[in-house]
């Protein structure tokens, strides 16, 4: 039986409590995570510039951050790999948002919208790809 390779997980989130306990349960389930609070770090990573650092294959992002938005880093990196599936995590998410920017960027991938707190085995359902979350 062979190994399965885990996932390359880039999760953004300011809060510090909610990022650890986000990073915990993913590096438990055996996936590979860089965890950051700022949409300037993630801007890093997402742009290929800290080459020790591979680029995620899912991108677990809070859409409100001290520094930025989570739809911000939608708007300019999902494009660049449409394979890359995102998550947008928010104590208040305004679908709607995300509906205005879509209108104003044509052709932009997919994206999950979750509301926090979210379950962390919801989490791993959309992580994975399971539609049924």
């Amino acid at each position: 039986m062979g190994r399965t390779v885990p996932l390359q997980i880039l999760l953004v989130e300011d809060d510090d409590e909610l990022r650890r306990e986000i990073l915990d349960y993913l590096v438990r389930r055996a996936q590979s995570v860089t965890a950051v609070r700022t949409s300037a770090e993630a801007q890093e990573i997402l742009a290929g510039r800290i080459p020790a650092i591979p680029l995620p294959d899912v991108v677990l992002c809070d859409l409100n951050l001290e520094d930025g938005s989570g739809v911000d880093l939608f708007v300019e990196f999902a494009p660049l790999r449409h394979s890359c599936p995102w998550i947008l995590m928010s104590g208040d998410p305004d679908p709607e948002r995300l509906a205005a920017v879509r209108q104003r960027v044509p052709g932009l991938p997919p994206c999950t919208i979750v509301s926090k707190p979210v379950s962390m085995r919801m989490l791993t359902a959309l992580i994975s790809g399971d539609t049924r979350a």
